[in-house]
């Protein structure tokens, strides 16, 4: 794996450049990702953002077709596919960049949808190790690291020196330095040494973890379930601020002549998830509860071969009743 060095200084000159040429998203603010117009409006050093860029290539509403009545005739029109901008995610942390291929094996599964990937195409991942992982954070026992490279095209670990060592992991990756290359310069040895202790320190600063290797979750109808969900008063934050959370629902919006069929972002907590006409399948709380975490540490690793989290920590540190995914994980084991 290739490697270079970029000065902090020169990251900031390094993005202003990519501006002129592409669309650059970065933490704006402690809330998301956005766009910037400058390198001073990155807020590079705060924590991750509350949100997870997880909207760039899955957004919360998407028009999937238009339609029109005319008489009895149905006019069906499919909307514009997504503009092919060239853009630039910089910034996101290893855990937000490792959610992204956990669901490309969705959304690349039965069907291609071509929307998505057309995003993911068009979007370069930049991103940047955790120096100081946070107290919720738990990518380590999901097979995650501080400073793990799955999902970005190159990440920048910082060095104590001042600069950053930039591991260049794919084409993508390769293609944007040799086009900046003039902010770049060559690593040694005694760089990529320094960045593999500083990994192993990060990793030794995760000291809460869980051990899921081969885990058995607690039986189905076990109690343990029920007594779990009791505190959760089913707001929804930690599916909407999970990088890996996916789950939608299709809806008609407009009036009886025209209107649009939208996919929209769901959670499988909700009462109106996946209830027909013939009832709800899940009817109590807990058996919705339940499902969430089945999904996420069993179902999906079952259909697609990877767990359905990162462990970055947001639906422990947002949630407000201080519900820990954590200890959750630990009450269910068999």
């Amino acid at each position: 794996m290739d490697a270079k060095l970029l000065e902090r200084e020169q990251l900031l000159r390094l993005v202003d450049a990519l501006i002129a040429d592409c669309e650059v998203i970065a933490p704006a603010d402690e809330s998301s990702f956005s766009a910037v117009a400058s390198a001073g409006e990155m807020q590079l050093a705060q924590l991750k953002p509350a949100k997870s860029p997880k909207e760039l290539v899955f957004p919360q509403r998407e028009v999937l077709l238009r339609y029109a009545l005319a008489g009895d005739e149905v006019a069906l029109d499919d909307p514009p596919p997504p503009a092919a901008v060239d853009r630039v995610l910089i910034g996101t942390r290893p855990c937000d960049a490792a959610a992204f291929p956990v669901i490309d094996a969705l959304f690349g599964w039965d069907d291609v949808d071509a929307a998505y990937f057309e995003r993911r195409e068009h979007t370069t991942v930049v991103s940047i190790a955790c120096d100081q992982p946070c107290e919720t954070c738990f990518c380590t026992s999901v097979g995650g690291s501080p400073a793990g490279i799955e999902g970005s095209d190159l990440l920048l670990t910082p060095l104590r020196e001042g600069n950053y060592h930039v591991q260049v992991i794919s084409e993508r990756g390769r293609s944007l330095v040799e086009r900046y290359e003039r902010f770049f310069r060559a690593s040694d040895q005694a760089h990529d040494r320094e960045r593999a202790l500083l990994e192993d320190e990060w990793q030794a600063a995760i000291e809460r973890t869980v051990d899921l290797d081969e885990i058995e979750m607690a039986d189905f109808e076990s109690p343990v379930w029920e007594t779990l969900a009791q505190a959760c008063v089913d707001c929804g934050i930690c599916t909407f601020l999970c990088p890996t959370c996916h789950c939608f629902d299709i809806q008609d919006e407009g009036d009886p002549n025209q209107g649009e069929r939208v996919r929209v972002w769901d959670a499988c907590t909700f009462y109106e998830y996946t209830r027909t006409h013939a009832g709800q399948p899940r009817p109590t709380h807990y058996r919705r509860y339940r499902q969430r975490i089945m999904h996420k540490f069993r179902y999906y690793p079952e259909n697609m071969g990877k767990v359905l989290c990162v462990g970055c920590g947001r639906c422990i540190q947002y949630c407000p009743v201080r519900i820990d995914l954590r200890v959750v994980l630990e009450a269910v084991r068999g």
